[in-house]
């Protein structure tokens, strides 16, 4: 496990997140030498979909394809008044 000031973790949130991530090791921050937060990857349980188009997907095989029928309401015209010309 790593540590990192709080200062460059603030400036290379992004950059710290991607090694994170690739690597899967959790990254320690601290303040002033001391602790404070972990940054560490979420790990995926196995089955499940990663992607929210993969559930879809896994969802469609279990329960059939969505009706593409599907018609939105009518929507009627609202008339917007502003409430400072009171």
């Amino acid at each position: 496990m790593n540590a990192i000031g709080l200062f460059e973790a603030k400036t290379k949130f992004s950059e710290i997140c991607d090694r994170v991530a690739a690597n899967g090791v959790a990254v320690v921050v601290t303040r002033r030498g001391k602790p404070l937060v972990t940054i560490e990857p979420i790990s995926v349980p196995k089955g499940r979909p990663s992607s929210v188009w993969d559930r879809r997907a896994a969802l469609e095989r279990k329960q059939g394809r969505f009706a593409d029928d599907f018609t939105l309401p009518r929507r009627e015209k609202q008339t917007w008044r502003n409430p400072l010309d009171d």
